[in-house]
């Protein structure tokens, strides 16, 4: 005859039982993004970054060694060792399906929408494999006069699901500092007409209203010189820019397209070669992706409006 436990031993086990599961459900969040609202089962430890200004961010909010791959690197010169900031490269653009479920992520963390439309990549089918995702806000759709206010709800939100809530404050209350610097810095100047060059190889690609850079040259003392333009990126023409002939000309520094390949561009081209700003120079160069919301945007910020006070 098998003997069953004393009653106070099972009325225990059962409290632990109970205590456990109660544990388990307090570690579960949910979390808004993009309008809908998410859940993760227990706090990150395997985090993937499908974008590089996306690693930037989780990085400087302290992911540290729970952060075990990245892919999509634009602007950094350096990845001969296979790894960005110490951090596995999976892939120079996008990885496969495969190979992310490969890492066994409990959270996926991308930039760009694009990340999430690759065969079953979508967020849906990720949860669906128990893995969450995050889309940082900029890259959700929704257009927002305010960039920096995303960008502090980025670092909010992730900080919170990664317990890093008092370095997601300091590196906000840091962005606040850098562009109340900017603004200072452009106080009492002259508005420049910058225009933005985002790459020559298949047209002047450049952004309209609804670009970031507008946003960042209001901040930095500037005017988008094709604020007019009722868009994101479009692609201006020669006869256009040379109407227009910007004071200024804002480069992107990208791996694919640097800046110093555009200024090769436009000093060869013999109707863009007349600019006044291709015949003195005026050229500012930033990071690819630091031309888009994340944890760089108040530094860009301040550095272009110490950039565009030189002219």
């Amino acid at each position: 005859m098998t003997r069953r436990p004393p009653r106070s031993y099972r009325l225990a086990k059962a409290l632990g039982v109970a205590v456990m599961l109660s544990a388990m459900t307090a570690s579960a969040q949910d979390y808004r993004n993009c309008a809908q609202t998410w859940r993760l089962d227990h706090p990150p430890q395997r985090i993937l970054a499908l974008n590089q200004h996306a690693a930037d961010l989780l990085l400087a909010l302290g992911a540290g060694e729970r952060l075990i791959g990245v892919a999509y690197i634009d602007d950094d010169l350096d990845l001969t060792k296979g790894s960005y900031r110490g951090v596995p490269l999976l892939s120079r653009q996008y990885p496969s399906a495969e190979a992310v479920y490969a890492q066994r992520p409990d959270l996926v963390v991308a930039g760009f929408a694009s990340a999430f439309r690759l065969g079953n990549l979508s967020r849906e089918e990720l949860a669906g494999h128990g893995v969450a995702s995050y889309l940082l806000d900029a890259g959700c759709g929704a257009w927002q006069d305010d960039l920096f206010s995303g960008v502090e709800t980025d670092l909010t939100t992730l900080g919170d699901l990664l317990g890093e809530q008092e370095k997601a404050q300091e590196l906000i209350h840091r962005q606040r500092a850098e562009l109340a610097e900017a603004s200072r810095l452009a106080t009492g100047r002259q508005l420049l007409d910058v225009f933005y060059l985002d790459s020559a190889s298949n047209g002047l690609e450049s952004q309209g209203r609804r670009g970031v850079v507008t946003r960042l040259l209001h901040v930095a003392g500037g005017r988008n010189l094709f604020e007019d333009v009722d868009l994101g990126g479009f692609t201006a023409n020669s006869e256009q820019l040379l109407a227009r002939d910007p004071d200024v000309i804002l480069l992107a520094d990208a791996l694919w397209s640097t800046a110093e390949q555009k200024i090769r561009t436009l000093r060869a081209d013999p109707v863009l070669s007349r600019l006044r700003a291709v015949r003195e120079g005026r050229f500012v160069a930033l990071p690819f992706t630091h031309l888009f919301p994340g944890v760089q945007s108040g530094q860009a910020a301040r550095e272009l409006a110490q950039a565009l006070s030189r002219f």
